[in-house]
């Protein structure tokens, strides 16, 4: 792994040096020098044929963007390329992958953009796509990164069993890379208070946990993490290593967050393979996860460290309720076989759904505690921060209910793929997908398809419907 990250580091290195220093100045040609009235006349004629032609290329006609710069943190959800030159098994950098992706290098575990793509265009970034950190060049980073990497986790640990990657620690890492090459670049040098204005202004988007759930909590012959902890254990623990991570980046300038629930990967294709495979299955032991959670408190506290920064600190431990205990001597080690009823093949697998609920009701909590303004029971942890909440297993029922209306045929299956449900093995590379790649809402056995996300990111925008987005919408949250 060291070695692996050094070379990547490298190559990023390589890959930055070949920065355009600036822009070529424009030049005024077949002029007559004494007609200046008439010189003055084309030159502003021409400034508003500009402005007008960037005003319409921007999405929803907006003349500027609604956020000037957006930076990613995730996984292969949003990952656009940032695993491609290392050693691992999360990797999308070959066909049919970006089979409809026609605007850069291959990279995007779906077969065409990915949700972020399509937020970033919708904020008005031009040009929309945002480059993957493994690949841009300094001149790219004010405008924006993405640092998800396939596999990737809140854990460290978490996907291994994949080989490379970096978890959102090191995400954030990569991101303070950024903050110091920006802070030397021309455009911000010596002037950190400019650099701390610019950050302020821009979305930052985080959406981990996924992959803490299905390559780690649920795989127990890997992972011990089921056997040593419950579900509300577990789900305590994610939540501290998230909330130091939030920390981090608001210590490095980040302001206005947008935070992604974790979706019902108990429906994903590769679930409802293994659900209605008779491979061997570990045994449904455990404590019971299948209860509601509308009574669950998990409490996350952070300390505030020095310099406008946070830290984990003395007071940075997670508390559950005591009803999180793990009273059975054990995790939920082998939950990820549930019983369906009879006759309900094709059901989602509600073990592990009932864990991700557990998670995403502590994270909402937290985004509500990181919002306090003070004068209530929780005291505001981030002066001047605003976080959006995104409730992807909300939106995903509404987009699941209203299938027909969005022209989706087809829930259970992946467009390619290998097994039951197109869902045992991810698309093979030169396999040939479905052709009706829009009727589909999964584009692999754990990925959406390009609909689906362009679905989503306008939710994410546009909806307000705060069961889907909380309390605000994004472009409400590029708009403070």
């Amino acid at each position: 792994m060291i070695g692996e990250h050094a070379c990547s580091k490298q190559s990023r290195d390589r890959s930055r040096s070949h920065a355009v220093a600036g822009r070529s100045p424009e030049i005024i040609m077949g002029y007559d020098v004494g007609r200046r009235l008439a010189l003055a006349a084309a030159v502003a004629a021409v400034a508003f044929w500009a402005a007008e032609t960037r005003g319409a290329a921007a999405w929803g006609g907006a003349a500027r963007p609604a956020a000037p710069c957006m930076y990613i943190f995730g996984d292969s959800l949003v990952d656009n390329g940032n695993n491609n030159d290392i050693l691992s098994l999360a990797r999308a950098n070959y066909r049919p992958y970006g089979i409809d992706f026609r605007e850069g290098p291959p990279g995007r575990f779906t077969n065409g953009r990915t949700m972020v793509d399509f937020l970033s265009d919708m904020l008005g970034l031009r040009p929309p796509l945002v480059p993957p950190y493994a690949a841009a060049r300094p001149a790219d980073l004010p405008r924006g990164a993405n640092f998800a990497s396939g596999a990737s986790g809140i854990l460290p640990d978490t996907g291994n069993n994949l080989g490379g990657h970096y978890p959102l620690s090191e995400q954030v890492e990569h991101f303070r890379e950024a903050v110091g090459a920006m802070g030397n670049a021309s455009a911000f040098r010596g002037n950190a208070t400019r650099l701390e204005e610019h950050l302020g202004r821009c979305i930052f988007y985080v959406g981990m946990g996924s992959n803490d759930y299905l390559n780690n909590y649920f795989m127990a012959d890997y992972y011990d993490t089921a056997a040593r902890y419950s579900p509300r254990d577990y789900a305590a623990l994610l939540l501290q290593g998230y909330a130091a991570q939030l920390a981090e980046l608001y210590g490095l300038g980040a302001r206005k967050f947008v935070v992604a629930g974790v979706g019902l990967i108990g429906c994903i294709p590769y679930e409802l393979a293994r659900m209605n495979s008779n491979d061997s299955q570990p045994s449904s032991s455990g404590p019971d996860t299948t209860p509601s959670v509308g009574g669950e408190d998990i409490s996350i506290s952070i300390g505030i460290g020095g310099g406008g920064g946070f830290g984990s600190g003395g007071d940075g431990g997670v508390r559950s309720s005591p009803t999180s205990s793990n009273t059975s001597g054990g995790g939920a080690a082998g939950n990820a076989k549930p019983t369906p009823p009879d006759g309900a093949a094709g059901a989602c697998n509600e073990t592990i759904n009932s864990a991700i609920a557990i998670f995403n009701r502590g994270l909402l909590e937290m985004v509500k505690r990181f919002n306090s303004r003070g004068g209530g029971p929780q005291p505001q942890q981030m002066r001047g921060a605003r976080f959006v909440f995104l409730d992807t297993v909300q939106s995903g029922r509404d987009l699941a209910a209203n299938a027909a209306a969005h022209g989706f045929a087809v829930l259970d299956r992946g467009c390619c793929g290998v097994g039951r449900n197109n869902g045992q093995i991810t698309c093979l590379p030169l396999q040939r997908p479905c052709d009706d790649r829009g009727a589909y809402l999964f584009w692999d056995a754990f990925h959406p398809t390009e609909a689906a996300n362009r679905i989503y990111a306008a939710k994410a925008f546009a909806s307000n419907n705060t069961a889907e987005v909380y309390p605000i919408n994004v472009s409400q949250l590029a708009a403070l």
